[in-house]
């Protein structure tokens, strides 16, 4: 069988990700969520537990599940330990979204994940990112993430990469200032694209 073509969307917090790749679902196409399944990851994979608990130490687990705000207080302003966590989940993730590709059935794949541009993703074939003005970011944050101040959303979006890199570093833009409309019309366009 012949491999699927990978088409990687990324953008920044707040930027609508996940509101194109919901959209490309709606229409039929995969969509592997890297992110998420990360965090799954982290939660049910043996070897994974068991190098972050080895990392981390024993208090990255607390009754089975993962303690998030322990690892995040580890790993925030710790570069060298933030890569060597990042070095034992994303081959697990890769691992299995190379298993998951190979039984999607089908010829075009996308993957979601925000660090497309930050590890230099090997799988992708072409490059979306979806960006959007910092305060219609910001106002989108604040909007679902009620426990975030701004101060909180500005220091994120000050630790991720600005869009002027992405716009140079992307094969595809998708500017999501609009409307859903709006964005329907370039998600549409993207397809006629890749596919």
């Amino acid at each position: 069988m012949k491999q699927s073509r990978v088409i990687c969307i990324t953008g920044g917090i707040g930027s609508g990700k996940s509101t194109v790749c919901a959209m490309l679902e709606s229409k039929g196409y995969p969509v592997y969520y890297s992110d998420e399944r990360a965090k799954a990851l982290m939660h049910t994979n043996p070897t994974l537990i068991q190098g972050i608990t080895a990392l981390l130490g024993e208090q990255a687990y607390s009754q089975g599940a993962l303690n998030r705000a322990y690892v995040a207080e580890k790993i925030f302003g710790s570069s060298a330990l933030k890569e060597k966590l990042e070095s034992i989940v994303h081959p697990a993730v890769r691992e299995e979204f190379e298993h998951w590709k190979r039984n999607s059935g089908s010829t075009v794949v996308f993957k979601e994940s925000a660090l497309v541009l930050e590890t230099g993703d090997p799988t992708c074939e072409h490059v979306v990112s979806v960006v959007a003005d910092e305060h219609v970011r910001i106002a989108r944050v604040m909007a679902r993430n009620t426990e975030m101040n701004e101060s909180q959303i500005r220091e994120r979006l000050a630790n991720q990469l600005g869009d002027v890199y992405r716009r140079a570093q992307s094969d595809t833009i998708i500017e999501n200032n609009g409307s859903l409309k709006d964005l329907s019309l370039q998600v549409d366009y993207l397809l006629s694209k890749v596919i």
